[in-house]
C-alpha cells in the first residue's frame, strides 16, 4: 500500500509537471512559430499561397533589390469558387490576385511567374519548388505568414536540402504574442501546432 501511494504521488507530480510545461510552451508558441530569418540577397522570392498580405511583403523585398524574380504559388481552386466557375460567375484565382498586387506595388510583369498548379498544401508547394530548381542549390526567400514560418521551414528544408532557404514573415499580417486573446491568432496557433505534429509523424498533405 505504501508503495502504491508513492507511485500515485509520483505520477501526480509528473502529470502536473507535464501540464505546466505544456502551458509554458503554449505561452511562447507565437515566438517559436514565428521565428523569421533576416532577408539576404537571393536568386528568387517564393510567395506561398493562402494570404493576400504575402505578395505585399514580396514586393517590398523585390524593390530592395534582394532578388530578380518572384514565383507565386498557384493553389487549387476552393470548392465554393468552383461552384461559381460552374455557374459562370467570374471570380479571380488567388495567384492572379497576388500577381496584380505585385504589379501594383511596382514589380514588373516579366519578373513574376507562377509556381506549380493546383497545389493543395505547403508540402505540394515545396515539391513544386524542388521540381522548378531541380538539382540546383538556389538561394530562396520564402514569404509566408508569421504563424506558418516554423512548419514551412521544416517542409522546404526537407524538400530542397541543397538550397539556402530564408523564411520571411510578411509584416502586413499581425501575430500578437498574446495569441490566445485574438480569435484569428488562436485558431492559427492551434492549427499550426497540430499540422506540425502531423508532419513530424510523416503526414505530407
Amino acid at each position: 500500500m505504501h508503495c502504491a501511494k508513492k507511485c500515485g504521488l509520483f505520477l501526480l507530480v509528473v502529470s502536473i509537471a507535464l501540464a505546466v510545461g505544456a502551458a509554458v510552451g503554449l505561452f511562447y508558441a507565437a515566438g517559436w512559430l514565428g521565428a523569421a530569418d533576416r532577408p539576404l540577397k537571393a536568386d528568387a522570392i517564393l510567395v506561398l499561397g493562402g494570404d493576400f498580405s504575402r505578395p505585399f511583403q514580396a514586393a517590398d523585398l523585390y524593390r530592395r533589390g534582394l532578388a530578380p524574380r518572384i514565383y507565386v504559388s498557384a493553389p487549387a481552386r476552393k470548392d465554393d469558387y468552383l461552384l461559381l466557375d460552374d455557374s459562370g460567375i467570374p471570380y479571380p484565382r488567388d495567384e492572379d490576385i497576388m500577381r496584380q498586387v505585385l504589379m501594383k506595388k511596382g514589380v514588373p510583369a516579366g519578373a513574376i511567374e507562377f509556381l506549380g498548379k493546383d497545389l493543395v498544401s505547403t508540402a505540394a508547394e515545396a515539391q513544386a519548388a524542388r521540381a522548378l530548381f531541380a538539382k540546383r542549390a538556389p538561394r530562396l526567400l520564402v514569404v509566408t505568414s508569421p504563424y506558418h514560418l516554423r512548419r514551412a521551414r521544416m517542409i522546404f528544408s526537407d524538400a530542397l536540402p541543397l538550397a539556402s532557404i530564408r523564411m520571411i514573415a510578411t509584416s502586413y499580417d499581425s501575430f500578437p504574442s498574446s495569441w490566445w486573446k485574438d480569435q484569428d491568432a488562436a485558431r492559427n496557433v492551434l492549427l499550426e501546432l497540430a499540422k506540425i505534429t502531423f508532419y513530424q509523424l510523416g503526414g505530407r498533405y
